[in-house]
């Protein structure tokens, strides 16, 4: 009983405690009344935790609204760094598509040029450039950038050695087209029409049955086949010889003449330029003859020279019976 006394009268202390009353006395410096205010103390114990809750809540929300801040600012930092890579890296892609759309244009001529399979344009076979546009669909790697863009900088790099080699292909095959449109290399029958009969050099004369220096090659063929220049020339001297028939001489450059004879008819004139395969006339039965041919004869400066040399490099099996 002493103990549940003694508790209840501590209770009792401590309800008179928080039941007093502070009077807050507030005195202007003016001559105005003195203000009082009565408080109890529990009214003000609760004001204060209600001032302290709101300063720590304050104060937690601060420090989060600044960590927040720094992250959002990390962000917006790598964001802009990421921007900046990817732009580099675009600009690199459209770099390589540039020299690679340059190498394709290269490749194919050359392609074209040694006759070789693969001579399509880039917009017929899709090309390198739609294969490498198909890149700009990757994503960029935050890690990997700085490679990935040295590595599209070195493939740029590569591409473009390659051109100029490509280049100097093509002009050597380009010159050995020219210089093939100079020598008397083509079959002089149009389609590689007619076949050979006599080659060049000792032979027994058809008609005289003497042996005799054939000078060129004779091509049996239908009359009326056309026959055609097998370089480029110029037509410096035409006409008819009873021995030869018909015949037309073309100059050509490195000192090569070519004469065509035994010819039904006469397409050019004295003086006329001609591209090689331009037609010269057509095949006949004319002069000192035992049928339809055409005599073909290769001079360089006043020395008459085996035809088949020539045309051996544009038609490999020139021969008896060929081509």
């Amino acid at each position: 009983m002493k103990r549940i006394f003694r508790s209840k009268k501590k209770l009792d202390r401590g309800k008179g405690l928080f039941s007093r009353r502070v009077t807050i006395m507030l005195i202007p410096h003016s001559e105005r009344s003195v203000l009082n205010f009565h408080v109890r103390i529990v009214t003000l114990l609760a004001l204060f935790s209600t001032l302290l809750i709101v300063v720590g809540l304050f104060v937690y929300l601060s420090s989060r609204h600044i960590g927040t801040s720094a992250i959002v600012e990390t962000q917006q930092q790598e964001m802009r760094e990421s921007r900046t890579n990817l732009d580099a890296a675009l600009a690199e892609i459209r770099n390589v598509l540039l020299v690679a759309r340059s190498f394709d244009e290269e490749l194919v001529a050359t392609l074209n040029e040694l006759g070789l399979p693969g001579g399509d344009t880039p917009s017929e076979s899709g090309g390198t450039a739609g294969d490498l546009a198909d890149f700009l669909d990757l994503q960029v790697v935050a890690e990997d950038r700085a490679r990935e863009i040295q590595d599209l900088r070195n493939a740029a790099g590569r591409l473009s050695n390659a051109v100029e080699p490509l280049q100097d292909v093509r002009r050597v095959l380009e010159s050995r087209e020219s210089l093939l449109a100079d020598i008397p290399n083509l079959w002089p029958l149009r389609d590689g029409m007619g076949r050979v009969t006599t080659e060049f050099g000792p032979a027994i004369h058809p008609i005289t049955g003497r042996w005799y220096l054939h000078p060129g090659l004779s091509i049996v063929g239908t009359p009326g086949s056309p026959v055609v220049a097998s370089a480029n020339g110029r037509v410096v001297e035409m006409g008819y010889d009873p021995e030869l028939g018909l015949y037309v001489m073309l100059r050509h450059k490195y000192g090569f003449r070519t004469r065509y004879s035994g010819l039904q008819s006469i397409t050019v004139r004295e003086g006329e330029d001609l591209v090689q395969g331009d037609p010269i006339g057509t095949l006949g039965n004319t002069g000192r003859s035992t049928g339809p041919h055409l005599g073909f004869t290769v001079k360089i400066g006043t020395d008459v020279v085996d035809p088949a040399s020539f045309l051996k490099i544009s038609s490999p099996g020139v021969g008896r019976g060929a081509p």
